[in-house]
């Protein structure tokens, strides 16, 4: 996320615009796999998806494929289990970097004090010796 993120501020001009054709599953699905939460596999030839919450489901990512925003690395993540066959990382592409970075809202701006503080006065001495230099 935080790739997306400074991927849109510094090309703000540029910024792609909102794709508003993927649903809240779709960009929590770009989320996970942005973390490098999400894998996938095959056993018993049915594929399947390991996530953490939320779940990203096989018909998501195959969704996500299908439009060219993520895409598998093979054999590029520790398998399931001891013996186990090694899963596929999955990966956000290009495409799929611009999408979320496009659907990301920007952190806030960051207040140049702490809210309701105010700079302490210097002590006596040394406003004294400021002013002598």
């Amino acid at each position: 996320m935080t790739l997306a993120t400074e991927m849109r501020r510094r090309r703000w001009a540029s910024a792609p615009v909102a794709d508003h054709r993927l649903t809240a599953v779709q960009c929590d699905a770009l989320t996970q796999i942005a973390r490098g939460h999400v894998v996938a596999g095959s056993s018993l030839e049915r594929e399947f998806t390991r996530s953490r919450e939320p779940k990203v489901l096989m018909s998501t990512l195959r969704a996500l494929e299908s439009r060219g925003l993520v895409e598998r690395s093979a054999d590029s993540a520790d398998p399931a289990y001891v013996g186990g066959t090694p899963q596929d990382r999955v990966r956000l592409t290009e495409t799929g970097i611009a999408s979320l970075a496009s659907v990301l809202e920007l952190p806030p701006a960051r207040p140049s004090a702490a809210p309701g503080t105010t700079p302490r006065p210097l002590p006596a001495s040394a406003q004294a010796t400021a002013r002598s230099r």
